[in-house]
């Protein structure tokens, strides 16, 4: 019956005028049919108009339905009741029944007109729920994927470690922070047009807290952060953040050795087409062509840029320090694969 309903009011007219219309052809064929009907019908004038009223006030708004009942009562009255052709209603019992009638029918008009509102309203609320429970299967889908494919890749990262030489602990350390980047992701994700976005400028300066809360403690080293409210593929968001954390935990490692002071700078810009993440420290810059550490960090570095299409230059500056820069396309065509890293 819903469906039924469905197709026939999907492909009524809108307009007011075109369903007084229709309603008032259905009334006059409803007529002819009581009046085809008579012999049987003539003690009930009432009886054949009321399917008629249902049916228009479930199809129309109410005012078609009002409309029904008062066409309906002028022609029983004008032609199923004593005296015919008039709309005098001679018999008091008569006109009781008649004065029933039109209170039944704008009754049943009112009543049909706001079932067929509810259920509108229940299958836009359905509709509604449906599109809903469609976005959630379908982000909870990608996070499971995104999940699968960031445990692959620290996985790769751990046997990549493996083959270094390099402490343990080294190891443990390395891992537990990229792992506290995917947490901060998924801490911030959310969906925006069916993408699963996040925010660069609270995820980077949350970034940075954690950092000085947690690795900097009492050393005189200041770090600061300038970024850009960009909104980052999740994809993105996980190599941006892996890339800074190296870079930052890099520079405190090996910039300011012997407690000397200082300060990192960390800033992410959208310049045109391009995303930038820049790091900049005035310790003791490079002081040998040999990779400081194991030279994990560097390689894990080098491989999110390719995975972003985009460039990582380290170069010293001017003053003193160094500066590392991360650039890559903006566009949505430049996010990266859901790929594992290369072990």
């Amino acid at each position: 019956m819903e469906s039924i309903l469905r197709r026939l009011s999907s492909n009524l007219p809108d307009v007011v005028w075109a369903q007084y219309g229709i309603t008032l052809l259905l009334i006059g064929l409803t007529a002819l049919l009581r009046y085809a009907l008579d012999p049987l019908l003539f003690k009930y004038p009432f009886l054949v108009f009321i399917p008629t009223i249902f049916v228009i006030s479930l199809l129309f708004d109410r005012g078609s339905g009002y409309l029904s009942v008062a066409l309906s009562g002028l022609c029983s009255a004008w032609f199923f009741m004593k005296p015919e052709w008039q709309l005098w209603i001679a018999e008091p019992g008569d006109r009781l029944a008649f004065l029933i009638y039109m209170a039944l029918g704008f009754g049943i008009a009112g009543g049909a007109n706001a079932l067929r509102r509810a259920n509108e309203q229940l299958r836009l609320s359905w509709d509604q729920l449906s599109a809903a429970n469609a976005e959630k299967d379908l982000m909870l889908h990608e996070i499971h994927h995104r999940i699968r494919n960031d445990l692959q890749q620290i996985c790769a990262q751990l046997t990549l470690a493996a083959h270094k030489s390099g402490t343990g602990q080294d190891i443990v350390n390395g891992t537990i922070e990229r792992i506290g980047v995917l947490s901060r992701v998924y801490v911030r994700l959310r969906r925006v047009e069916g993408v699963n976005i996040v925010g660069s400028r609270d995820f980077l300066e949350s970034l940075v807290e954690d950092i000085q809360l947690g690795v900097i403690g009492v050393r005189p080293v200041a770090v600061s952060a300038e970024v850009d409210d960009v909104d980052l593929d999740m994809g993105v968001a996980v190599a941006v953040g892996t890339v800074a954390n190296e870079l930052i935990t890099n520079a405190l490692k090996y910039a300011f050795p012997d407690g000397r002071s200082g300060r990192i700078d960390l800033s992410f810009r959208k310049e045109e087409t391009e995303c930038v993440l820049r790091v900049c420290d005035d310790g003791v810059g490079i002081l040998s062509d040999r990779p400081q550490g194991t030279g994990l960090g560097g390689r894990i570095m080098r491989q999110l840029a390719m995975q972003l299409r985009g460039s990582l230059d380290l170069e010293p500056r001017p003053e003193q320090g160094l500066k590392v820069t991360l650039r890559f396309p903006c566009c949505r065509e430049a996010l990266p694969d859901d790929r594992p890293a290369a072990s």
